[in-house]
């Protein structure tokens, strides 16, 4: 609730616009620390749009310039582009080459004929027991050693169908309007062709009991593919003795791999109970010293803005601090240990898993190697062996037992009726200057070019290639960047040489309220505009990259830069460095001049490329190096001091609420001595009334 003050009721003094007033002048000084704050923070946000702008130069334009391989752009033409499109890299040898195409690579296609239910075509929903196919039948569909495995149930309908089709890596869909399964392999090329397979099996409980023995849930994705093809071969009649055998054994492994596990799982978990206390203890008492060095420094930052001697800060320790803010620190210690539990579990987890590792470093005798050899742990593992075989036995007896009808599975679905389609996968065929090569798509990369083939030779006909240097590429990249650059470094100038701001000051409230928003804008434009004016950082930014560009590079024993090239500064002093290419059809100053860049690139490329490619190194190395971090002073990635400025910030701020708080007692004693006043007149006219009505007068 708003305090109510009844003032200047005996004075007749108009005490709330005198407070106003004295208030109003002490709000004036306080004015002058919250600008340094709005400056920093304008400051800094006007360097966050630069630095990204820099960075993007670097890590882009810049970045591609200083390798020699980015110049080396190959341009291939082909004579008959309806055929095959190319592409060359680096690598692709310079001539002509020649090219045939016999066959194009294709996917695995199989489409339905109708499938109908009592002469309607059926639907997603349609149970798979309505079409023949027999409950517990088990349906696999195999591409790329991945199988996925259905078993059908009196609930198993074609939409199920299709979704394990899609789980094995297949295109699969039911066309209702069509009645048809439409499926076919992602890729193309023999490699990724696929197989639909069905078995009757009542083996279902015998398979989960196996899933779980081997521990299959928590296996990876390599790991569950090898029991899953496990499993399909002991299902698989065509499977020999030895298939048997090897996949058994397998099983086995990952059984007895199980048990080990959690006996090790044991182990791990002993010793987390060991580490966890002192990991703990030590990481809280890690944050309770962070903690007090940092309230100690900025106890130190408030001092020296405070004006104290470097001595008197020197002597702000730990054991110099009052009890009131130790008292303080501590309370700051133990929210951020409250607030550190992500901090506290890594550090935990960190020390388990060194005590682990030391565990198992010790030989020849662990804590683990001890556990496994315990006789009733030996013996756990010894029965997961022969359980997942006794398992694996009876899984292969059961899902084995013969369909009731032997293609049910395919038949039921039309799959081989006379209106179904099956399209083999099929590899694509070239021969490439009379070499024959093979490949599972139609893309295909030799000797550095890139075809990607869209039909087939005629009889007799050969597709010629034919590979040189794109020198139009390299030309327009390098063009590219010394736009870029001279982008970059036109804006900088810019900020750098802004004309001042003298006389404009951040806004108050009360200016900003007596202002139109666009008058509002426009004065602060006019600050942020010069926020960078004759700034050192951005101009030794400057003064580097304008240096690293006039560099040179010596190649076989002569020295070369930009101008060697026809890149080079204007004569017009205002550009301030900007960079001009002779010969550019862009730029109409320099248009006529000759192009020694496009000459240099055609005449003598190789030492061309080195030496730009040297020069945008140099640049490079010097903008890494701008942007080098510095503890407490600058992040890695960025061309300005952002930390101090944070800091410098978080400064300021402080400051401005303990201003304020100053401000706000000011007020209130200001109001309490007015209000002392006018008592002090109250009871001086009490005693003048009274004196008069003894003396017979009235004081009117």
């Amino acid at each position: 609730m708003a305090t109510i003050r009844m003032t200047g009721l005996i004075s007749g003094l108009d005490t709330e616009s005198i407070i106003k007033e004295l208030v109003n002048a002490q709000k004036l000084k306080n004015k002058k620390v919250s600008d340094k704050l709005t400056l920093s923070e304008w400051k800094e946000e006007k360097w966050k749009e630069l630095n990204t702008k820099l960075y993007k130069l670097y890590a882009e334009d810049l970045s591609k310039m200083r390798l020699q391989s980015s110049y080396q752009t190959k341009k291939v033409t082909s004579s008959n582009d309806a055929l095959v499109d190319v592409t060359g890299d680096t690598n692709a040898p310079d001539g002509a080459h020649t090219l045939t195409i016999s066959q194009l690579a294709s996917s695995q296609y199989v489409t339905s004929g109708v499938i109908t239910v009592g002469g309607e075509k059926a639907k997603t929903t349609t149970k798979l027991t309505d079409l023949g196919i027999a409950e517990e039948t088990l349906l696999s569909f195999t591409t790329g050693g991945v199988t996925k495995t259905l078993e059908v149930t009196a609930a198993t309908t074609i939409a199920d169908y299709v979704n394990t089709a899609k789980a094995a890596g297949l295109n699969a869909t039911y066309d209702t309007t069509q009645g048809r399964l439409f499926i076919s392999s992602k890729e193309s090329g023999s490699e990724n062709s696929f197989e639909i397979t069905g078995n009757t099996s009542t083996a279902t409980s015998y398979k989960n009991s196996i899933l779980e023995a081997v521990g299959y849930s928590e296996l990876s994705s390599e790991d569950k593919a090898k029991v899953d093809s496990a499993l399909a071969t002991l299902s698989s009649d065509t499977s020999t003795e030895s298939d048997i055998e090897i996949v058994t054994q397998i099983l086995s492994e990952y059984a007895q791999n199980k048990v080990k596990s959690e006996i090790e799982a044991g182990v791990d978990e002993e010793i987390r109970n060991e580490v966890t206390p002192t990991a703990q203890a030590e990481e809280e008492n890690n944050i309770r010293t962070e903690v007090m060095l940092q309230q100690i420094e900025m106890l130190k930052e408030e001092a020296r803005q405070n004006g104290a001697t470097e001595e008197e800060i020197a002597n702000i320790t730990e054991d110099s601090l009052t009890e009131e803010q130790l008292a303080n620190i501590k309370e700051i210690q133990d929210s951020t240990i409250a607030a550190s539990t992500v901090r506290i579990n890594a550090a935990i987890e960190k020390k388990v898993a060194e005590a682990i590792e030391e565990e198992k470093a010790k030989t020849p005798d662990n804590r683990y190697t001890a556990a496994l050899e315990d006789p009733d742990n030996q013996q756990a593992i010894a029965e997961a062996d022969t359980a997942v075989q006794s398992l694996a036995d009876t899984y292969r007896t059961e899902s084995q037992k013969p369909l009731n009808d032997a293609s049910g599975m395919l038949s039921g679905l039309k799959l081989d009726d006379a209106n179904s389609t099956v399209v083999a996968a099929a590899d694509s065929i070239i021969t490439y200057n009379g070499v024959t090569l093979t490949g599972s798509s139609n893309t295909i990369t030799v000797n550095g070019l890139t075809m990607n083939l869209k039909g087939v030779t005629a009889s007799g006909e050969t597709v010629s290639l034919n590979v040189a240097n794109d020198t139009q590429a390299t030309y327009d990249m390098v063009k590219n960047f010394i736009n870029s650059y001279n982008e970059i470094l036109k804006e900088m100038n810019t900020l750098y040489y802004a004309a001042s701001s003298k006389g404009y000051d951040p806004l108050s409230d009360d200016e900003r309220e007596a202002m139109t928003d666009d008058q509002i804008e426009k004065w602060e434009t006019k600050i942020k505009d010069s926020i960078l004016r004759r700034d050192s950082t951005l101009g030794s930014v400057i003064q580097s990259m304008k240096t690293a560009m006039m560099s040179s590079v010596t190649i076989d024993g002569k020295s070369y830069s930009l101008s060697t090239f026809g890149i080079q500064t204007s004569t017009d002093y205002s550009e301030k460095g900007l960079l001009h290419i002779y010969g550019d059809t862009d730029d109409s100053t320099y248009s006529d001049m000759t192009d020694k860049l496009m000459k240099a690139l055609t005449e003598d490329p190789e030492t061309t490329i080195a030496a730009l490619s040297g020069i945008a190194k140099n640049l490079y190395d010097t903008m890494n190096d701008k942007m080098s971090s510095i503890p407490n002073v600058r992040s890695k990635f960025t061309f300005y001091n952002d930390k101090l400025m944070d800091k410098e910030q978080t400064v300021y701020s402080k400051k401005i609420s303990e201003l304020e708080d100053k401000l706000t007692e000011m007020e209130n004693r200001y109001y309490k001595q007015f209000s002392a006043m006018e008592t002090a007149l109250a009871k001086l006219q009490s005693q003048s009334n009274a004196l008069a009505g003894l003396l017979g007068t009235s004081n009117q």
